[in-house]
């Protein structure tokens, strides 16, 4: 059996780990913005990697300090070719969620992109009420609406607080899309120092849905990320949205191999129900 205090295993507080032994690596970091909207610590598993078979062992200080914290959900992504790992999830109660796709749109400095028929600007306050009706009712495909063990309001406010957040973030950014002053769609970007302009949330509104505006959106947008001077853009999106995933082979965007989404829930909930509560910005590294 692995010793893993003797094998450079170490925490730094309970709410941030790391196990790095000859058997597993894992680490882990409280998602605040998360604990906020639910109600109760929200745990992030950022890197996992099985090195051999006594991985098992070694997980159970993780196990530990996610009991220790009273922690009541537990997100983890992994490339799709990462069984070993998958399955070390799946024998401790996590549950696949979602695949998720990364699509990305390189070269963009030498494409002939048409002038946007829609207009693009960065958010006002005045606009929030607007794109925040949009973000309560757009992301019904997402994790944390469909996963049946989570309360799919707590989702909706989950987007909607990123939302609200944006507009003062330190790097990113929320734009506006309009059709003359109807509001079509926003986008909350960011401008990554490789100079990928990253597309971390964006939405059309759905009441305009199968008319057209994904694609004179998702071009009126692209055509802005190469004003902004961005090489490539790149996203996340989830698997069954194929609608959106149409528009993106449209367009041209490369699709890498796709990610696995885990959650872990522990479903004994307090017997009064939870609030979507808290004020906590969204300022770090988040999983959409």
């Amino acid at each position: 059996m692995t010793n893993p205090e003797a094998e450079r295993h170490t925490y730094q507080r309970d709410a941030q780990g790391v196990i790095d032994s000859p058997s597993l690596y894992l680490e882990w970091a409280e998602t605040p913005w998360d604990t906020a909207v639910f109600g109760f610590p929200v745990l992030q598993i950022n890197r996992l990697e099985v090195r051999d078979q006594s991985a098992v062992q070694d997980y159970a200080f993780f196990e530990t300090a996610r009991d220790r914290l009273g922690v009541r959900l537990v997100s983890c992504r992994l490339p799709h070719e990462r069984l070993r790992e998958s399955m070390l999830l799946e024998d401790h109660e996590f549950r696949f969620i979602e695949m998720v796709y990364q699509p990305e749109l390189d070269n963009l400095h030498a494409r002939d992109l048409p002038a946007p028929s829609l207009d693009v600007a960065l958010a006002k306050s005045s606009c929030l009420p607007d794109i925040l009706k949009i973000a309560r009712h757009a992301f019904r495909n997402e994790r944390f609406r469909l996963d049946p063990r989570l309360d799919p309001k707590c989702g909706d406010e989950r987007y909607c607080r990123w939302v609200e957040n944006s507009l003062g973030h330190p790097s990113q950014r929320m734009y506006a899309v309009h059709e003359g002053s109807r509001l079509i769609a926003f986008f909350v970007n960011e401008m990554l120092a490789d100079g990928c302009c990253y597309w971390h949330l964006n939405a059309v509104d759905p009441e305009v849905q199968g008319q057209g505006y994904g694609r004179r959106a998702w071009l009126a947008m692209l055509y802005q990320a190469k004003k902004s001077g961005a090489g490539r853009v790149r996203t996340c999106i989830v698997a069954r949205n194929h609608r959106a995933l149409n528009v993106y082979a449209r367009l041209g965007f490369r699709f890498p191999p796709p990610l696995m989404t885990f959650h872990w829930v522990r479903e004994e909930m307090p017997p009064e129900p939870h609030r979507c509560r808290g004020s906590v910005g969204h300022k770090g590294k988040a999983l959409r």
